[in-house]
C-alpha cells in the first residue's frame, strides 16, 4: 500500500502539471516510440547512438543490434535478462541477484561489490557499475542497442565484450498517457503507468511507474513447503524533465528508484552430482524450480539514481556535460549447503555507490570530417558490510570452534580518462575512423575478518585486519575502421579495436593480491545491406579476438572473486535479417556461430566431475569459455490481419535455439542444447488506443540452466530460467 500511494502521488503531481488545454489534445497524441519506424525495412532510417552521435544503423561501421519498444513488446522481451532471445551471441542472467553478462564469448561470472561486468550496461548515457542494479524490467523504453565487440574508445575501460544501451523516451509538449496491466498463470500481476506532456513553456516532463508481484512461485522449498522462485514485489519509478533553456541550450534531469524483493536467488545441486561427504546424501527429488533448503532464500534490493545532462551549441560544435550519481543497497540470504539440515547459510550485505562526470565536445555533421572528444571521471565504492556465513548449532571442521565468520571489505575505485574519435572521408564513398582513449585507474582495499563462537554473546572476535592496499593501472585503447559504400544499398567495413577491463581487489577475499586487467584485440569485418527497395535488411559480421589475462570467477563457500586466466582466442560469424515480405507479413531473425577456447589456463578451479570433492587447481587449456554455445539463433514471424472495422490482430511466433555450453572453465557443468518457443496474439483498436494481448513464453517449458558454479567444498549448484508463462494484458493510450 505504501508503494501504491507513493506512485499515485508522483503520478498525480505530474498529470496535474499538464495544462487542461494540453490534456484536451491527448486523444490525438501517440507515444514517440510508437511513432518511430520499428524497423529499417520501412525506410532504412533506424537511428542509433553507437558512436555517441545519432546515425542511421546501416551507416555505422560496427555490429549493432537495435530493437524498438514495439518490437520488444511484440516478442515478449520485458527485462534485461531476456535480451539474449533477440541477440543470439548475448547472455544476461542472474547469479544470486547479481547480473552476469556474456557477449561473443567475452564475460565473467565473478560477482561482488567493485566487480564490474565486461559487457557494460548504460541507461540514458549513464554507466551502471553495480551488477545488483542491472537486472531491471523494461518500462518507458524508446529502444535498446547492443554494441558487439570492445568499445574501449568512446565508452570506457570496462566494455571489453561490448555494451547494452537502454534509451528511454524523451517527453515533449504533446501530452501522452498510457496505462497497462497483465496477469499470468503464476498470478503475477503487473501494472504500468506513463504520463508525459508540457509542464510550462519550454519544459516537458514525464513519469513512469511500474509494479509487479507474483502470487505463486515457480516452485516449492521441499522441506518447508514454502513457495520459492517468487517475485514478492518489484516497483520502479522514473521521471525525466527536459528544459529548453534557449535556442542553443537544453538540459535533461532524470531520477529513478527501484525496490525489489524476491526469492530467485536460491540454488540447488546440479543434477547428477554429489554433495561433500560431511553434508550427507543429496535428498533433492524436486523439479528444476524446486529447492531443498532449510529456509527460503530472499533478495532485497533498493537502488536509485539521478543525472543531469546539459547540451550547449557553440557555433557548429556541441558541448555536452553528463553528471550522475547512483546508489544501491542489497541484502541476500540463501542456503549454501542445499540440504534440509541447517549446516550453512549465507547472509550478504552489498552496498555500492558511484559518481561520474563526463564532458564531451562534438563537431557538427559534415561529409568531410566528424569527431567527438571528451574526458570522463568515475568514482565508486563497493562494500561488504558484512558477508557472513553461518554454520549449524554444533561445531564442524569447516569453521572449527566458530558458528559464523564475517568478512568485511571496502573497495574504492577512481578512474579518469580522455578520448577522441574522428571519421574522415578519404574518398567519395570511403571513410576512415580513428579513435583512442587513455585511462588511469586507482583501486584501494580495506577489510577485516571477525568470527562468533558457538554460544558467544560478547561482540565478535577479530581474527585479522587486511592492511590497506592500493594499486593503479594505465592503459591506452584504440579503434581503427575503414568503411566503403559500394552502392546506396551496400556498406562494407573492416575494423580493429582494443579493449581493457580494469584490475582490482576481491572485496570478499580482501587479503588476496590485486588481480590484473584483462585485454582484448578484436578484428572484425562486416557487410550491411538494404535490399528489394529497403524491404529486406541483411547484415553480416565476422570477428576474431585475441583475449589475454582473462578475469575468471573464483568461488569460496559463500564468497566470489577473480583470478586471472592466461589467454584465449575467439572467432565467429553472425548474420541478422529483417524482411517485410508484404504489408501484413514480416520475418526477422539472426544466427551466430562462436568458437571460444582457452589457449592456456593452468590454474583453473577444478573438482570431481561428479562433484563433492574440494576444489583443486587444474589445466583448462583447450576448454571452452563459459557461456559460449557454438550455435545460437532466433526466428520471429509476425502476421497482421486487418479487420473490417479498422482494427487489426497481430500474430507473433518466435523460436529460440542454443547449442550446448558450459558454465565454468573446468567444463564439467553443462547445459544441453535446447529450443524455446514464444507466441502472442494482440488485438489493436482502429484508433490505436486499446490493445489486448495474450502471450505465452517458453511454450515448450524448457528447463534451461542460466547459472552454475562450484563452491570451494566441491558442491556444484545451478539456477534455472523461467518455466512456461502464459498470460493476458492490455494497454490503453490517450
Amino acid at each position: 500500500m505504501r508503494y501504491n500511494l507513493v506512485g499515485a502521488a508522483l503520478a498525480t503531481s505530474l498529470v496535474c502539471g499538464i495544462s487542461s488545454t494540453a490534456m484536451a489534445q491527448a486523444t490525438s497524441a501517440r507515444a514517440p516510440a510508437e511513432a518511430e519506424t520499428s524497423s529499417g525495412t520501412d525506410d532504412g532510417a533506424i537511428v542509433v547512438t553507437a558512436q555517441r552521435r545519432e546515425q542511421k544503423l546501416q551507416d555505422v561501421p560496427l555490429s549493432v543490434t537495435a530493437q524498438s519498444a514495439s518490437q520488444l513488446e511484440q516478442r515478449g522481451i520485458e527485462n534485461v535478462q531476456a535480451l539474449g532471445e533477440v541477440v543470439p551471441s548475448l547472455s544476461v542472467s542472474s547469479a544470486v541477484g547479481f547480473a552476469i553478462t556474456y557477449l561473443r564469448g567475452v564475460g565473467s561470472t565473478a560477482i561482488g561489490p567493485g566487480i564490474e561486468t565486461p559487457v557494460s550496461i548504460y541507461v540514458d548515457g549513464i554507466y551502471y557499475a553495480s551488477s545488483t542494479s542491472a537486472l531491471f524490467d523494461f518500462n518507458n523504453i524508446s529502444r535498446i542497442e547492443v554494441l558487439k565487440g570492445p568499445q574501449g574508445t568512446l565508452f570506457g575501460r570496462n566494455a571489453t565484450g561490448g555494451l547494452i544501451q537502454v534509451i528511454t523516451k524523451d517527453p515533449t509538449q504533446d501530452p501522452e498517457l498510457k496505462l497497462g496491466a497483465s496477469i499470468d498463470n503464476y498470478a503475477t500481476v503487473r501494472g504500468d503507468f506513463y504520463a508525459a506532456g508540457g509542464v510550462a513553456n519550454g519544459i516537458a516532463a514525464d513519469i513512469s511507474v511500474s509494479g509487479s508481484a507474483q502470487g505463486r512461485g515457480w516452485g516449492k522449498n521441499l522441506p518447508t513447503g514454502d513457495q520459492v522462485n517468487k517475485n514478492h514485489h518489484n516497483i520502479s519509478v522514473r521521471s525525466k524533465w527536459v528544459f529548453e533553456l534557449g535556442e542553443k541550450t537544453r538540459a535533461t534531469v532524470i531520477g529513478d528508484f527501484t525496490d525489489m524483493r524476491n526469492s530467485f536467488n536460491g540454488q540447488k545441486v546440479f543434477p547428477g552430482t554429489n554433495l561433500p561427504a560431511f553434508l550427507g546424501r543429496n535428498t533433492d527429488t524436486g523439479g528444476p524450480w524446486d529447492l531443498n533448503g532449510d529456509f527460503v532464500p530472499r533478495l532485497d534490493n533498493r537502488n536509485w539514481g539521478a543525472s543531469l545532462k546539459v547540451e550547449q551549441e557553440l557555433g557548429t560544435l556541441t558541448l555536452t556535460s553528463i553528471t550522475a550519481y547512483r546508489d544501491s543497497k542489497t541484502r541476500l540470504r540463501w542456503d549454501i549447503d542445499f540440504t534440509p539440515v541447517p549446516h550453512f547459510q549465507g547472509d550478504l550485505r552489498d552496498l555500492e555507490h558511484q559518481f561520474s562526470q563526463e564532458l564531451q565536445l562534438s563537431s557538427g555533421e559534415s561529409k568531410a570530417l566528424t569527431w567527438t572528444a571528451g574526458v570522463y571521471y568515475f568514482r565508486a565504492r563497493g562494500i561488504y558490510d558484512p558477508s557472513q556465513v553461518f554454520s549449524s548449532d554444533t561445531p564442524n571442521n569447516l569453521f572449527g570452534p566458530f558458528q559464523s565468520v564475517l568478512l568485511f571489505g571496502n573497495q574504492l575505485t577512481e578512474s579518469i580518462s580522455g578520448y577522441a574519435q574522428g571519421t574522415l572521408a578519404i574518398a567519395p564513398e570511403t571513410n576512415l575512423t580513428v579513435g583512442a582513449r587513455y585511462t588511469y585507474e586507482r583501486r584501494e582495499i580495506d577489510g577485516r575478518t571477525e568470527a562468533i563462537a558457538f554460544g558467544q554473546t560478547t561482540p565478535p572476535t577479530l581474527l585479522g585486519v587486511t592492511p590497506h592496499a592500493e594499486t593503479s593501472f594505465r592503459k591506452p585503447t584504440f579503434r581503427v575502421a575503414l568503411d566503403h559504400r559500394f552502392s546506396p544499398e551496400v556498406l562494407g567495413y573492416v575494423s580493429f579495436n582494443t579493449g581493457f577491463k580494469s584490475g582490482g581487489f576481491n572485496t570478499q577475499f580482501s587479503t588476496d593480491p590485486a588481480f590484473l586487467p584483462e585485454t582484448i584485440n578484436a578484428y572484425e569485418a562486416g557487410l550491411k545491406t538494404d535490399l528489394m527497395g529497403n524491404t529486406v535488411r541483411l547484415n553480416f559480421a565476422g570477428f576474431y579476438y585475441d583475449y589475454k589475462n582473462i578475469q575468471v570467477q573464483k568461488v569460496g563457500l559463500a564468497a566470489t572473486g577473480i583470478i586471472n586466466g592466461a589467454s584465449a582466442r575467439i572467432y565467429g560469424l553472425e548474420a541478422e535479417f529483417d524482411a517485410r515480405l508484404s504489408s501484413a507479413f514480416r520475418l526477422a531473425g539472426s544466427v551466430a556461430y562462436t568458437n571460444a577456447k582457452f589457449r592456456q589456463f593452468s590454474n583453473a578451479p577444478f573438482t570431481s566431475p561428479s562433484g563433492g570433492v574440494a576444489q583443486f587447481p587444474g589445466d583448462a587449456s583447450g576448454n571452452s569459455i563459459p557461456k559460449s554455445p557454438r550455435v545460437q539463433g532466433n526466428l520471429s514471424a509476425t502476421y497482421t490481419a486487418a479487420l473490417q472495422n479498422g482494427s487489426a490482430v497481430d500474430f507473433n511466433l518466435t523460436g529460440i535455439y542454443s547449442s550446448s555450453y558450459f558454465f565454468e572453465a573446468n567444463n564439467i557443468a553443462k547445459q544441453k542444447a535446447y529450443g524455446k518457443l514464444n507466441a502472442s496474439i494482440a488485438w489493436n483498436s482502429a484508433d490505436k488506443k486499446y490493445t489486448v494481448r495474450v502471450f505465452a513464453n517458453n511454450l515448450t517449458n524448457a528447463a534451461t540452466a542460466v547459472y552454475s558454479s562450484t563452491l570451494s567444498d566441491g558442491t556444484i549448484n545451478v539456477t534455472y530460467d523461467a518455466p512456461r508463462i502464459v498470460g493476458i494484458g492490455f494497454n490503453v493510450r490517450y
